[in-house]
């Protein structure tokens, strides 16, 4: 966990008076973008309910060290697990779980992460616990798409809204995590704005792949590259790493084009972004797009679709 985010300093003071005033809701829900830091400060605020330090979390009282090998009894983590769902099952071993005595004799803290992605089954289930919850005990959802969950579960927690730092924060917080030969502007266009994204997703494997799709966007706008022999070099990448980099170079795109060439994110590949702009009107990137997006939502829901024809129908839809 990485200790401190400073554009979450404002909702971090926020709860920390809740918990002195004695003011802690049962139930929170974390909401923002994907690595907005939204499991950092659910991870930070177990540990600072759990703390027996004074200043808190302490990091060297037993109970900060059980936190940080995982082992606390009192701090429960639901995710997924082998599936694209969580399962009731895991909301009833969650249940059983709240419904006893704390171990350490203090608060209990359950954090779930996906949210979004609790079935209606094991939502339903998990209603009942937010109804009803034990005493100094707080269910922590977590999730990127807070609008996919039961209304009636939205409303019986207390909406954090955790989103994206400033450039200048990104800027400057990122420097000090990474090497000074790191093009942290660059880096932070590819992420989106997002620093977290940076350290977790952006390594030389990612940037290597996003050069190789790039170099394919004008061969197959030309017509001059089949869709099909892309997509199968492609499928042996992370199919949704290959659709997040084809949504963000085809988004960068139409920034270029309406912007007159002033903004784009992705300025080392300027020319083949310029070239691709030139090839396909604004409207039909605008359909790619939305091909896109569709492709993810089969990817990422319960079915289990072919990768390969997911990005061969995107990829059809590119030329």
């Amino acid at each position: 966990m990485i200790a401190s985010l400073p554009w979450q300093a404002s909702s971090w003071q926020r709860v920390c008076a809740q918990i002195a005033d004695g003011k802690m809701p049962h139930g929170i829900l974390l909401a923002g973008p994907s690595d907005s830091g939204k499991a950092n400060f659910a991870a930070g605020l177990g540990a600072y309910l759990l703390c027996r330090g004074h200043d808190k979390p302490c990091g060297e009282c037993r109970q900060c060290n059980l936190v940080a090998a995982g082992t606390h009894p009192d701090l429960l983590e639901v995710t997924l697990e082998d599936a694209k769902q969580i399962r009731i099952e895991q909301i009833r071993e969650l249940i059983h779980w709240a419904t006893q005595t704390s171990q350490q004799g203090g608060y209990k803290v359950c954090i779930i992460n996906p949210a979004d992605k609790l079935n209606v089954q094991s939502a339903n289930a998990l209603l009942k616990v937010l109804e009803e919850p034990p005493p100094k005990t707080l269910i922590c959802l977590v999730s990127d798409q807070p609008t996919r969950l039961l209304p009636t579960l939205r409303s019986r927690c207390q909406r954090i809204d955790l989103g994206s730092p400033s450039q200048q924060e990104a800027v400057v917080w990122l420097q000090g995590q990474m090497d000074s030969s790191a093009d942290v502007e660059l880096l932070l266009g590819i992420a989106g704005g997002m620093p977290l994204r940076v350290l977790n997703s952006i390594d030389e494997d990612y940037l290597k792949l996003r050069q190789e799709l790039a170099s394919h966007l004008v061969p197959l706008s030309e017509g001059v590259r089949s869709p099909i022999q892309v997509a199968a070099l492609m499928a042996k990448e992370e199919v949704g790493r290959v659709l997040e980099l084809l949504y963000q170079l085809v988004s960068d795109s139409i920034a270029f084009t309406l912007s007159g060439g002033k903004v784009i994110k992705n300025r080392d590949l300027s020319e083949t972004i310029e070239q691709y702009s030139n090839l396909t009107s604004v409207a039909n990137r605008y359909k790619l797009l939305d091909h896109i997006s569709e492709a993810q939502g089969q990817l990422n829901g319960t079915s289990n679709p072919n990768g390969q024809m997911l990005l061969e129908g995107v990829f059809v839809k590119a030329g």
